[in-house]
């Protein structure tokens, strides 16, 4: 699957641990991360994700892209047309670099996920 190897290219930067691809409406789409963050708790964070931006737009902020600390790494989300790309990152992650690849995926992902 096309979507698939998308989001592999993210992997190429260096510092990324994994990403995701989460609907509007909070559900989890597309997945590529290490095994141990999958399942229940994923989902989850895909909707907690989608509701922080909603509630930005409702207040009149639209954020394009940002950026979750949480412990030793970052959790960073750019909003596209099909909904937020998510990718899972180190604190030393080249964030030039994470955000030319992300955007380079998220024109490239398909309009059906």
């Amino acid at each position: 699957m096309i979507a698939q190897r998308l989001l592999g290219i993210l992997e190429d930067v260096g510092g990324v641990l994994g990403s995701f691809v989460v609907a509007p409406g909070g559900e989890l789409l597309l997945r590529s991360m290490p095994a141990e963050l999958a399942g229940a708790d994923l989902a989850l964070t895909a909707s907690r994700v989608a509701r922080v931006l909603q509630c930005s737009s409702a207040n009149g902020i639209a954020p394009r892209d940002g950026v979750f600390d949480f412990g030793e790494g970052k959790l960073w989300v750019r909003e596209f047309m099909r909904g937020y790309l998510c990718v899972l990152c180190s604190a030393t992650v080249d964030m030039r670099s994470l955000r030319l690849t992300a955007r380079l995926v998220a024109r490239g992902l398909p309009a059906e996920l």
